[in-house]
């Protein structure tokens, strides 16, 4: 009988105070699970923007890989008919940034990968890469090849050809993901 009037002492002394320190340890557990969740969520979205943007870029640069060969066939004329309209995707020097002036949904103004050289789509992109062609003036160029890509330092020959400056859009996955690529790029004529 005193051990029972023992533990009855004991037990009206408690009130419940380890309910609100273990309510505590589980509310801040949920905070850092939540705080880990948004982390790894907001990094996947990051990869996911990287990888799209990736692909995209490298839609860009098919596209200009294309124009390249569009200028290098052999039915490509240098006498084509460049205006300042971009008919058909070939272009006069503009004033001002080429990509910002064209519309690049249209197919009136711009020329779609592949239309040209007969490139098989890309697969995955949203939309196919388009891109236009300027008739730049004659210069000399770096004298390497038939056609060259010309960089900073190239020294020229005297050598005339054709010279174009090709601009390429390229489009990832999702539509709003672009990225615009340029490159000069001459065809000897001699």
């Amino acid at each position: 009988m005193i051990s029972l009037s023992f533990r009855q002492q004991i037990g009206a002394r408690q009130s419940g105070m380890s309910l609100f320190p273990a309510l505590m340890f589980l509310l801040v557990l949920t905070v850092l699970g939540v705080s880990a969740l948004n982390s790894a969520l907001m990094q996947e979205k990051m990869v996911a923007n990287a990888k799209d943007l990736n692909l995209a870029f490298q839609s860009a640069e098919a596209a200009l890989r294309d124009a390249e060969a569009d200028v290098q066939r052999p039915n490509f004329s240098v006498a084509a008919s460049f205006s300042p309209a971009c008919a058909n995707g070939l272009c006069t020097p503009i004033t001002g940034d080429i990509s910002k002036a064209i519309d690049w949904s249209s197919s009136a103004v711009t020329r779609g990968y592949g239309s040209q050289t007969g490139a098989p789509a890309l697969p995955v992109v949203a939309a196919q890469p388009r891109y236009v062609i300027e008739k730049l003036q004659a210069l000399s160029d770096s004298g390497v090849g038939k056609s060259v890509g010309i960089g900073l330092g190239a020294t020229g020959t005297g050598t005339v050809g054709a010279w174009y400056r090709l601009t390429a859009l390229g489009v990832g996955t999702r539509p709003e993901t672009r990225v615009i690529l340029q490159s000069t790029f001459v065809v000897k004529t001699s």
